[in-house]
């Protein structure tokens, strides 16, 4: 049955339009923002793809800034550009802007008022005038733009959470701007909002309560974010494989090898096969709830690739042991076919990818509290008549916990609360972050160089 998914998966993606080989490959150098609202500022998309260039491409080390904050709107990005996107002088920006810009009270499960009607005219226009401001801005500054169609409002799943309808074809409206502000910059286009609403549709053929996206039907989980990243880097076209070595036992020859190299006294017959290797690449460790969206999108099949392929062994089963690590017992068939280790945890490699990947996932940590500052400052504290400064800790905490208070019983008082929070213990640290999140980019670039490791396959019965 997955295998059926998945061959339907990669038909329906092939179909959608994603501009591949416009959409600029990050580089060594690269200074990347990734801006938008709460489903940047959570960080899963742009962590997955950063994780993966760390993994893929080990030498060609960029860094990356967060510029989402949630609840944010085109006309908030464009009041904080300078302080919070432009201060990192980015070379290339990606934009996601759209879910709080389909305002929320234009919509409701009934027949929309005439109100509601014209606030969604209004809202398509202040989101156009805005979104061309932003990018105007990026321009300006020579940085190249990667649009983002956003993710989706899902009006479709029956979910307990009140449907606001008509909200993701608003979004829908939004994302055909999108393709006339690219053409407008010379700017390139990854389209999250067809993809999301294809799987959308295909999970609620079997479940009418299955979501791409969270229980909200606005912030994707896991596997949601894992899906974005997928989107992103297939209009990216990035590369299937991570590594592949082909041998031919009866010969004694190396047949192929692509993004690796063999020491030249490999071993090569039909008793035994031992060789050193050394591969351009890790595998990328896909973990915890995006295991799930294996089955929504092809990942492994499009970009996780790590082959290895023996061609005319003797019948019978093999024994692979790495560093002499056992990784698995296979048949001749299926070597002969070719087995995929990309999702073998028990190699160096991937243990090596997940020793990145914790690194990464303490990278966020630290952003997650800079985050929190950069959303109090410029939801909150900027906006506090008469002005508070930020030095002046006692009176600004006394003015922001009045804030939280008068939001109490409203849907977001436990976010804006622990943000809050968040904001007054993380604030006086915020330089020391800043230093800490630039280290672990550089300890990501570090780590993450492959290693020669000895393979060795044997008959299984000896």
């Amino acid at each position: 049955m997955r295998i059926i998914k998945l061959l339907l998966l990669a038909a329906m993606t092939a179909m959608i339009p994603m501009a591949k080989a416009d959409v600029p490959v990050f580089k060594k150098g690269d200074r990347v923002t990734f801006i938008g609202d709460s489903i940047t500022h959570g960080g899963s998309y742009h962590s997955n793809l950063y994780l993966f260039y760390a993994t893929r491409f080990p030498d060609e080390s960029f860094v990356v800034y967060n510029c989402g904050i949630s609840g944010d709107t085109a006309p908030g990005t464009n009041k904080r550009f300078e302080a919070d996107v432009a201060a990192h002088e980015p070379n290339v920006a990606t934009i996601m802007l759209g879910m709080n810009d389909a305002w929320g009270w234009c919509f409701s499960e009934g027949e929309p008022t005439e109100k509601m009607l014209k606030g969604r005219e209004n809202a398509y226009e202040t989101y156009t005038r805005e979104m061309d401001q932003l990018a105007a801005s990026l321009d300006e500054m020579g940085t190249k733009i990667i649009f983002i169609k956003p993710s989706i409002y899902d009006q479709t799943a029956q979910l307990e959470q009140e449907n606001l309808i008509g909200k993701n074809d608003l979004l829908g409206r939004f994302s055909e701007y999108i393709d006339v502000l690219a053409e407008k910059y010379d700017g390139t286009i990854v389209d999250f909002y067809t993809l999301m609403n294809e799987v959308n549709q295909e999970l609620q053929k079997e479940d009418p309560t299955a979501t791409v996206v969270g229980r909200d039907r606005v912030h994707p989980g896991a596997q949601g974010h894992f899906v974005m990243s997928y989107a992103f880097l297939e209009a990216q076209d990035m590369p299937q494989l991570v590594s592949s070595v082909e041998l031919d036992a009866a010969s004694g020859k190396i047949v192929k090898l692509e993004n690796c190299t063999i020491d030249p006294n490999a071993e090569i017959s039909s008793n035994r096969i031992a060789f050193t290797c050394l591969e351009n690449a890790l595998p990328f460790p896909v973990t915890g709830g995006r295991i799930e969206a294996l089955d929504w999108v092809p990942f492994q099949e499009t970009f996780n690739q790590k082959i290895l392929k023996i061609d005319n062994l003797k019948p019978g089963p093999y024994e692979l042991t790495i560093d002499d690590i056992s990784i698995g017992t296979y048949s001749s068939d299926e070597l002969g076919k070719g087995i995929n280790l990309s999702d073998n945890t028990a190699t160096p490699q991937y243990q090596q990818a997940l020793e990145v990947k914790a690194v990464n996932d303490q990278r966020l940590a630290a952003i997650s509290k800079l985050r929190a500052i950069a959303l109090t400052r410029y939801n909150m504290i900027n906006k506090m008549d008469p002005p508070i400064s930020e030095d002046d800790y006692e009176a600004l905490k006394a003015a922001l916990e009045t804030q939280v208070e008068k939001s109490k019983g409203k849907p977001w008082y436990g976010y804006i609360k622990n943000q809050t929070k968040a904001y007054l213990e993380s604030a006086p640290h915020e330089e020391e972050l800043k230093t800490e999140e630039e280290e672990q980019m550089a300890e990501m670039w570090t780590i993450n160089q492959p290693k020669p490791h000895r393979w060795i396959i044997t008959p299984a019965n000896k």
